[in-house]
């Protein structure tokens, strides 16, 4: 038996948008834990899921025991145009967070909260927090704890490091907390982790993260039908800023003028983004910072 401990964010609100609708094809980006694609799959629907994560590969063998209607490809979601799939679907979905076995698996070292080699590269590409931590250079580092992570006091924060790492290579996310907190950095909120900015602009810059939600969007209207949805969950400002702006340039004016002045656009069905319920977020903390954004593709 696999061991699987996502559990997968705001479930109701996406299947709000398929209720009532039979045998539809579902294009599941980010598989993860397969929670979402599950209940999809529960309801009778076809599912293509991508993931590049050996472990979510296992999930969806193990699913595939039970669902004859779901196909697995394990690659990351940038890649969708290389995959020859020749169909387009009635709902993509893309989930911007990590499951639970993800945030578990220590060979990453995405969390905080235990002490791992400092990675954070989930993608298997050449960069890694190690490398950024002990060879950019400060203006380099400043560059990333100022865009990715939002950090104030980003110069003080590369200085202090690149003064650190030259007495002792720094190893360990726990070496690179401790750092942190004798930074003197003031970082922005006392209501989740103080770390919590730092990691998140390593692990941006490690897998290019941005970058690839970009290009991702430059192509996902080539993989919708007419009157198909895209829903994309977010989980930080950077993210939701430019899922927010590619609905928007991307906006039909009326049933015959596309904003973009292309032949297609979206019905943005989430003016403001949809978050979590109060009970959910008591029940899966991480739910929290989810914010969706879905749109109706018409062409």
């Amino acid at each position: 038996m696999i061991k699987n401990e996502h559990v997968p964010i705001m479930v109701e609100e996406i299947l709000s948008f398929v209720n009532g609708k039979n045998n539809l094809s579902i294009l599941d980006c980010t598989f993860g834990g397969g929670g979402h694609s599950k209940k999809f799959l529960e309801r009778g629907h076809f599912v293509t899921a991508i993931d590049q994560d050996d472990y979510s590969l296992n999930i969806a063998e193990h699913l595939k025991k039970k669902y004859q209607n779901i196909s697995f490809y394990k690659t990351n979601f940038v890649n969708l145009d290389m995959l020859n799939l020749n169909k387009k679907f009635d709902f993509i979905l893309l989930d911007l967070g990590f499951s639970t076995n993800q945030l578990n698996n220590n060979d990453i070292g995405l969390s905080f909260k235990t002490d791992s080699n400092l990675n954070m590269n989930y993608l298997g590409g050449d960069l890694d927090a190690y490398k950024i931590i002990n060879f950019y250079d400060k203006e380099e580092l400043q560059r990333i704890f100022n865009k990715y992570g939002e950090i104030n006091q980003s110069e003080k924060l590369a200085k202090y490091i690149v003064n650190r790492r030259s007495i002792k290579k720094i190893n360990t996310n726990y070496e690179l907390i401790e750092i942190l907190r004798n930074s003197g950095v003031n970082f922005r909120s006392k209501k989740i982790h103080f770390a919590t900015q730092a990691f998140q602009a390593l692990r941006i810059e490690s897998n290019h993260e941005l970058e690839n939600l970009i290009i991702f969007l430059k192509k996902v209207h080539n993989f919708l039908k007419f009157d198909a949805y895209l829903a994309i969950i977010s989980f930080h400002s950077l993210e939701d800023r430019i899922v927010k702006k590619y609905f928007k340039e991307n906006i039909i004016k009326n049933k015959k003028i596309f904003q973009n002045n292309k032949d297609w656009g979206f019905n943005n069905l989430t003016k403001k983004p949809l978050t979590a319920s109060r009970l959910e977020v008591i029940k899966n903390n991480r739910s929290r910072s989810a914010k969706l954004r879905v749109g109706r593709f018409i062409n």
